[in-house]
């Protein structure tokens, strides 16, 4: 079994504390070397706006400094691991509310970024047509099962939102999708699930494997593209495989091991079409953000030299 070496690790962590954001600092500095949770909140904090949402580069694919639901759910991935911690229990409760504040009737959600994410430096798929939609909005769940998930998880503190109907709406959609277009709307229902778990009923288990089944990417030929691989899906040992073999699994750590050992890091394997200055600063930030990810996946799967 591969193991990344000490010198790749320490060459990846020199990378990130040389040009990472305090964020990914923070982080690596938490889960590897038993740094302080306080960093990572503050660090948190300085994306989080006065209405409670998280903006200001967040989600680095758009600079936009307003608040929007995607960046908060970016945030919120990192704050359910904090929420023992009062700093981050009121963060999550802005975020409640914010998000509580946002739900469009219409839409029966959220859209994943307002119309002024077009005023900034940002990804062509982030622009908001004149339909008011992005490319991101066409498939309902993304991010909005994700927000259902943490509206259900912290039910204590919505208190405008029929919760239970959403939640119910979110499963019917899932359960009536006949084509899988968009791996980013499964992430989405894998996050909500991981969050109430007693909702995942066979039906749903049964669905959540199909869909995978057609999405995810075994060719390694293509993992150096922007494709769904099998640890796209499967985040820990203890994570449902559905019915994704144990040797693609352990074939996509092996290749992860290997872009570290070759690189330090990991690159993000997408460009944006426009502002391209703005592109390299966030695609350094991206960098960071992968690394720590990559990083966190190789410590569950047991990956990483002692």
């Amino acid at each position: 079994m591969k193991r990344l070496s000490k010198p790749a690790f320490q060459a990846a962590i020199d990378w990130i504390q040389e040009n990472g954001r305090p964020l990914e600092q923070a982080l690596i500095q938490y889960y590897f070397f038993e740094g302080a949770e306080t960093a990572v909140l503050e660090a948190l904090a300085e994306y989080q706006n006065e209405d409670g949402g998280f903006g200001n580069g967040l989600e680095a694919d758009f600079r936009l400094p307003d608040s929007s639901p995607l960046a908060t759910t970016v945030a919120m991935q990192h704050l359910i691991h904090f929420a023992q911690y009062e700093p981050a229990d009121k963060m999550i409760s802005k975020a409640i509310d914010y998000l509580e504040h946002t739900f469009d009737e219409k839409r029966g959600g959220w859209y994943a970024v307002p119309e002024a994410v077009n005023d900034y430096p940002h990804a062509f798929w982030w622009t908001v047509q004149e339909d008011g939609m992005s490319l991101i909005d066409h498939h309902w769940g993304n991010p909005n099962a994700e927000i259902i998930g943490y509206l259900s998880y912290y039910k204590s503190k919505a208190k405008k939102l029929n919760v239970d109907k959403l939640l119910d709406q979110a499963i019917n959609h899932l359960l009536n999708l006949e084509g899988f277009q968009s791996e980013h709307e499964i992430y989405c229902y894998l996050r909500m699930f991981t969050l109430i778990s007693e909702h995942r009923t066979k039906e749903v288990k049964q669905q959540l494997q199909r869909a995978i089944e057609s999405l995810v990417q075994f060719d390694q030929a293509k993992w150096k593209e922007y494709v769904p691989f099998p640890l796209k899906f499967v985040h820990a040992p203890s994570s449902e495989t559905f019915g994704i073999p144990s040797e693609d699994i352990n074939k996509n750590l092996d290749y992860l091991i290997e872009q570290f050992e070759r690189e330090g890091k990991i690159s993000p394997n997408w460009k944006w079409n426009d502002y391209l200055d703005v592109w390299e600063q966030a695609k350094v930030e991206w960098t960071g953000a992968l690394t720590v990810d990559t990083l966190q996946t190789l410590k569950r799967f047991d990956r990483l030299e002692s």
